[in-house]
């Protein structure tokens, strides 16, 4: 069983947050779509060494309570965790969105050196990453009260779960298996992401994925549902034309 929070009532529209993990940070976008849609966030597991399979079983045990299928936007580390799920469960997912996320971690020094540093400093770095999230995170379009919420929504971290997190990003690669997620999906990057390329990864996954439309942020950064100019809502229109 997962601890979820649901507001509004209609169509299943399910998200799934990044490595942070509260499942908190759609607070900007869940009210407007809750007016016609069943909104459903939750977060990921906090304690206890985990892979891959075990999230994916619990997304997909989220979306059956969520009404059995279900939209669903996965924000950076929980894109990769959306593309896995809707390769394992393609019967829940009736669309995806993709946002700043990748199939596969390119940065491969980078990655396997934070999954041994964070686990021996965890404190240590999660606090250097909070204090330098407004250059590396955030765009100006954050205003600072979003900035500061963000802050508030992820000082409560796991370290277990972060760690399993980061082991996960190190340890998969989607791309061979992308031609099979037949799963209409819109494929979201902000051009101004310091975090990722995630404007690099979402045009090789809009190449490879069978039913994708790539859509491009000008100047919007990694956090990118918390910029002043984004509206998922209007997202949901683009799907007709995949």
């Amino acid at each position: 069983m997962v601890e979820y929070h649901k507001q509004g009532s209609g169509p299943a529209f399910v998200y799934v947050c990044g490595i942070e993990g509260s499942g908190k940070l759609f607070y900007k976008q869940a009210e407007d779509l809750a007016q016609d849609h069943a909104v459903v966030s939750f977060p990921l597991r906090r304690d206890g060494w985990y892979g891959m399979s075990r999230l994916v079983e619990d997304l997909a045990w989220v979306i059956r309570e969520a009404g059995g299928r279900a939209t669903v936007l996965g924000e950076s580390f929980g894109g990769l965790l959306t593309m896995a799920a809707a390769l394992e469960h393609p019967e829940l997912f009736e669309r995806i969105i993709l946002v700043n996320t990748f199939p596969h971690f390119r940065e491969r020094l980078k990655i396997h050196a934070g999954c041994v540093l964070f686990r021996a400093f965890y404190p240590m770095l999660k606090a250097h990453r909070t204090r330098g999230a407004r250059h590396v995170l955030f765009s100006p379009d954050v205003c600072e009260e979003d900035r500061r919420l963000f802050r508030e929504h992820t000082a409560d971290v796991g370290r277990e779960g972060y760690v399993s997190r980061l082991r996960i990003i190190r340890d998969t690669d989607l791309r061979p298996r992308l031609g099979n997620l037949k799963t209409p999906a819109l494929v979201v990057a902000g051009t101004a992401d310091r975090l990722l390329d995630s404007a690099t990864a979402a045009r090789q996954m809009a190449a490879l994925l069978p039913r994708a439309r790539l859509k491009l942020l000008e100047g919007t950064g990694h956090v990118a549902l918390l910029s002043g100019r984004v509206r998922v809502r209007e997202w949901l229109g683009e799907f007709e034309t995949i």
